[in-house]
């Protein structure tokens, strides 16, 4: 499974979500617990005591990795 959030060095106001099928199912899963569930998720790489994020990156040698991703739902 792949399922990153990489920032880009040079212009840290963008981010990539990088994911394969996998990856893109269990995204569109939590985004779906969101429903009527909690305010919010917290998404993890292995190195932050997670295991929805991978450690690799997809983005190239421009992007750093993000270890943490919060998905909020304003009500």
């Amino acid at each position: 499974m792949i399922l990153t959030v990489e920032r880009e060095q040079s212009d840290e106001g963008e981010v990539a979500i990088c994911f394969d099928q996998e990856g893109l199912e269990l995204l569109i899963s939590k985004l779906s617990k969101l429903r009527g569930g909690p305010d919010h998720l917290h998404l993890m790489t292995p190195a932050w005591a997670g295991s929805e994020l991978t450690e690799e990156r997809q983005g190239g040698g421009g992007y750093e990795l993000c270890n943490s991703l919060r998905l909020v739902r304003i009500a």
